[in-house]
């Protein structure tokens, strides 16, 4: 997959990681605007030549602070709603929001290679960023799977 459909992916899978019924409208609106800040920043990323590291990393910052920002909504959204929700529920929401905050802390790994690495190598590490952000992305698709309706 290449690094834009893989942030094309990440976009769509970016809107939910707990139950609908943790989530209201002003919620969505709030997953939407970071979902399309996160992929138009990823995007970005992509196509930054080395002379544009420093605008990149700029950009990529930003996006994992607002990756933050949304994990952290959605973990009070959980627990908002811990009360009404299925054990079942319950496990399968915690265990994705687990798998979120890994894959974040890869993601933030990549960042911190990209970050630091040489610019000479600025390509490879470009190619292992988007790796890991392929795999957030993952982490967000499976979320969305297995919540379940209610």
């Amino acid at each position: 997959m290449s690094f834009l459909d893989t942030l094309r992916a990440a976009g769509v899978a970016a809107l939910l990681a707990v139950p609908a019924a943790a989530q209201d409208t002003d919620a969505l609106t709030t997953a939407e605007e970071v979902r399309a800040e996160i992929s138009e920043a990823m995007n970005a990323i992509g196509a930054y030549s080395e002379q544009e590291r420093d605008e990149a990393l700029a950009e990529a910052r930003a996006a994992l602070d607002r990756l933050d920002a949304e994990i952290e909504r959605r973990d009070r959204a959980l627990r908002e709603n811990w009360a009404e929700m299925s054990d079942a529920a319950r496990e399968t929401a915690e265990a994705r929001l687990r798998d979120l905050r890994q894959a974040r802390n890869r993601l933030g790994e990549r960042f911190g290679a990209l970050e630091s690495g040489a610019s000479g190598a600025w390509d490879e590490l470009k190619t292992g960023f988007s790796n890991a952000w392929g795999d957030f992305s993952d982490a967000w698709s499976a979320a969305d799977e297995d919540a379940p309706a209610n």
